[in-house]
């Protein structure tokens, strides 16, 4: 007989529903007053650290990215969607980190099944500058990195190996030095 943790069967739960439910894109007003920012002290630290397999993303103008082009570089990988209200509360606090001069490489993975034609309007109106912000519409990266629920970020160390997790929005924008010490072992 199989053995289900809660968290499976949460996963299993949200990927049935999230199949039928309503995909239209959340609005920043509409969320904010509803989102409880966590610390990103609740980081779920990995030692020693993991690798993470290859994995790649399409970039807003078409083209392709991969883990490995940040190599070399801190990265906080952040996957979200538009239809995600603790995900468009979050997003700002994202754009925050990233235009600090941390050497972090701040990355928001969209996981809307529409791509650009969905995300880059959305970034836009919301004046999401500093993120590069990458697409997975197929969800291939959510499935290689075991991503189960949307906010969920991963740290990820210079030599492209994950530090820590935090799945849940939080309140990133001040904290690139903790981040740092996180990636940096």
């Amino acid at each position: 007989m199989a053995h289900f943790t809660r968290r499976a069967v949460l996963a299993a739960g949200a990927t049935v529903f999230g199949g039928i439910a309503p995909r239209k894109p959340a609005r920043a007003d509409d969320a904010a007053p509803h989102v409880d920012m966590r610390p990103f002290s609740d980081i779920t630290r990995l030692s020693p650290p993991r690798p993470l397999p290859a994995v790649s993303f399409l970039a807003l103008d078409g083209g392709q990215k991969t883990l490995a082009d940040f190599r070399g570089h801190p990265v906080l990988m952040n996957f979200w969607a538009t239809w995600c209200a603790p995900c468009v509360a979050e997003l700002p606090e994202l754009d925050r980190l990233a235009a600090g001069d941390s050497g972090l490489a701040v990355l928001a993975i969209s996981a809307d099944r529409g791509g650009a034609a969905v995300v880059k309007p959305f970034v836009a109106a919301h004046g999401i500058i500093h993120a590069t912000v990458l697409l997975d519409p197929g969800s291939d990266a959510v499935h290689a990195l075991g991503v189960v629920g949307f906010p969920t970020t991963l740290l990820i160390d210079a030599e492209g190996r994950l530090r820590g997790s935090l799945e849940g929005p939080a309140a990133w924008g001040s904290g690139a030095a903790a981040i740092a010490g996180i990636v940096q072992g």
